[in-house]
């Protein structure tokens, strides 16, 4: 089944946030999910286990650099983007 989620990741107390995002957003575009990184969150979509999978392993690779938020939205029945760049165009 394929799914779509949006996922914000939330480094805490932590000096540079950057290493944990970075690493986090270059993990999920590493096992091939199709990811869009935006102002505030990452959008992406693929297989559900290829994408909870990822997700996981990303989330504690982030870990690794200090206490970490993350909050995911995942939906089964999202339009495509060309139905969304259509939406977008009103």
């Amino acid at each position: 089944m394929g799914i779509a989620f949006q996922v914000s990741l939330y480094p805490l107390m932590q000096n540079d946030i950057h290493p944990a995002i970075d690493g986090f957003i270059a993990n999920l575009k590493s096992q091939k999910l199709d990811v869009d990184v935006h102002e505030t969150s990452t959008i992406g979509s693929g297989d559900v286990d290829k994408v909870f999978s990822a997700l996981k392993e990303a989330y504690v690779k982030a870990c690794e650099f200090g206490d970490t938020i993350m909050v995911v939205t995942v939906a089964n029945g999202c339009p495509t983007k060309d139905e969304l760049m259509r939406l977008n165009e009103r």
